[in-house]
């Protein structure tokens, strides 16, 4: 399921990103362009730009009912291969012939995912109950440190302004796929109630994250290639969301010390593949 939501990811992403850069002048130089509030609400009278966003909660609902059938840990990573897709997709809308090199990243990629994978669902499981404390602090700790990337974003050679933009995103997105794990979790494996307070601010705070996301992505499709884009988020997007399913949810407490250099290692290869 999650390979299908990558994929639907990957064309959404694709087609926001041509719906963002056609509000700025086709001649300018791509890094210098910043999306303003005013900017954002004008892609929603872009077709292709909706049609992407379509795409996109797609992806987010398969996504969301993956969740409830295995852990984060498990979920997230797979996100990466809309890397791959993404690549294949700018080749067909651009008329570019994939290089050697390229495909061989996606071997990488596609078997560092799979590696990882296989270690954590076969090790990465949670019987403790979601505790509201360590979810709040996580929301804290990464409001902070994407507010210090946003500035130097704003500020950085032009190079690197896709890559900061999209990581700032994605770390939104990956701390809002642990928060909805653990508002699941709370929901069906541990009877909260529907009025607990801690079902409403873990969802609260979820959507805070989804809403400060969507801005920071759409400023990373305005200065720099949606490949760019795609891949910086599912590097750090996954990254984001297991370590909170790790430490937060307490995915890996019975975890040994062989399935953890597991998913360091193939984690690590899917991320070079990137």
């Amino acid at each position: 399921m999650q390979v299908i939501s990558s994929f639907s990811f990957a064309s959404g992403a694709t087609l926001q990103s041509l719906g963002v850069k056609s509000t700025f002048d086709p001649s300018g130089r791509t890094s210098s362009n910043k999306l303003t509030f005013t900017g954002l609400l004008k892609l929603f009278t872009i077709p292709k730009w909706l049609l992407g966003l379509g795409f996109v909660f797609l992806g987010a609902g398969i996504h969301l009912y993956a969740l409830t059938l295995a852990s984060v840990t498990v979920v997230q990573p797979v996100g990466i291969l809309a890397v791959p897709w993404s690549v294949l997709l700018a080749s067909k809308i651009h008329g570019h012939k994939i290089p050697a090199r390229i495909w061989k990243a996606v071997g990488i990629t596609i078997i560092g995912v799979f590696g990882f994978t296989w270690f954590s669902s076969r090790h990465a499981v949670s019987d403790s109950d979601v505790q509201i404390g360590p979810v709040v602090l996580s929301f804290v700790i990464v409001l902070l440190l994407c507010g210090v990337l946003a500035v130097v974003a704003s500020k950085t050679v032009p190079w690197a302004k896709a890559m900061l933009w999209s990581s700032v995103g994605a770390m939104f997105y990956g701390l809002a796929s642990g928060m909805m794990k653990a508002a699941l979790d709370g929901l069906f494996k541990y009877s909260w109630g529907i009025t607990d307070i801690r079902v409403w601010g873990t969802a609260g705070l979820m959507l805070v994250c989804y809403v400060l996301g969507v801005w920071m992505i759409q400023q990373g499709y305005a200065s720099g290639p949606a490949e760019i884009t795609v891949g910086t988020m599912t590097t750090v997007d996954p990254f984001v969301a297991v370590l909170f399913g790790l430490f937060v949810l307490k995915e890996g407490a019975g975890m040994g010390t062989f399935p953890a250099i597991g998913m360091a290692v193939t984690g690590a290869i899917a991320i070079y593949g990137v």
